[in-house]
């Protein structure tokens, strides 16, 4: 991080005229509103079905365009406009990562050495970059969203298991035998986690400490522990789903899917713990 905050040096330089590119870009889009299709487009008279956006620029403007111009914004295709940020995050954590590495080689003297420098990397830029980004995931995923809660509400409705309060949040009234109230803690702290290795984390917590339940709960009734099957942790990972009520939970696992490395999933829990939360969200879904 030191070397990311010295202006003076070479990956400060990168890395703040990168960022600063990242914000003029999402400026000159202008605000999209997306939802089934695209309603506004920002588009040039001259050409058809392309967003184009010319920028006057210095020879360090040069550096930042050809950085970003690794994942260009224009495109005929609604898909590539929806991910425009996207692709601009990509293109900023890619190339500080490089520059970082090259001017100080002991960062890639070993994996673990390096999986934590691009780690601290994409926690700096996340940091500057996290809420522009999740804006267009969650507009992505709103109406997906919007029907998973609904039929959360239903379900509570119709079960009386999980009340909803007025204000549309959680009841911490669960039946102690389904829900694991420290589980439900964790999940809910995904939202307040801005990089994949947080969010990680917390998935990570929350499988475990539902396991911790379940162990409890079969040695409380039959005097001695068994493990928890797959099928019955997808379950409880609905039931724990369903009380927790966490908003935009499906933008939360696609910006894991975006943006968690193949480095920090191979690991075993992290992988696990998302491809879990996967399943139960597509079940749920």
């Amino acid at each position: 991080s030191r070397s990311l905050n010295d202006k003076e040096g070479l990956p400060g330089h990168v890395y703040r005229c990168l960022i600063n590119d990242y914000r003029d870009r999402s400026e000159e889009r202008g605000k999209m509103t997306i939802e089934v299709g695209i309603e506004e487009r920002v588009q040039t008279p001259d050409v058809d079905g392309i967003v184009v956006e010319d920028a006057d620029h210095d020879d360090t403007d040069l550096l930042v365009g050809d950085a970003l111009d690794d994942t260009p914004l224009e495109s005929d295709t609604c898909k590539s406009i929806m991910r425009a940020r996207r692709q601009d995050t990509h293109a900023v954590i890619k190339h500080v990562t490089a520059t970082l590495l090259e001017v100080r080689p002991g960062f890639a003297s070993s994996p673990a050495i390096t999986e934590m420098s691009a780690t601290a990397v994409e926690s700096l830029v996340f940091g500057e970059l996290y809420d522009n980004v999740f804006e267009e995931i969650v507009e992505e995923t709103r109406e997906c969203d919007t029907a998973l809660m609904n039929k959360i509400r239903a379900f509570d409705k119709s079960h009386e298991a999980f009340p909803v309060n007025d204000n549309g949040g959680t009841s911490t009234d669960y039946p102690s035998d389904l829900i694991s109230q420290p589980a439900i803690d964790s999940l809910s702290l995904l939202p307040e986690a801005h990089s994949t290795a947080d969010k990680l984390r917390y998935c990570v917590e929350f499988l475990e400490l539902i396991s911790v339940h379940f162990t409890q709960l079969t040695a409380k009734s039959s005097g001695k522990q068994s493990c928890l099957s797959a099928d019955s942790l997808l379950k409880m990972v609905c039931q724990h789903i369903i009380a927790a009520k966490v908003p935009n939970m499906n933008a939360e696992i696609l910006f894991l899917e975006e943006f968690a490395r193949d480095e920090q999933l191979l690991r075993g829990k992290e992988g696990y713990a998302l491809v879990t939360l996967q399943a139960s969200l597509h079940f749920l879904n």
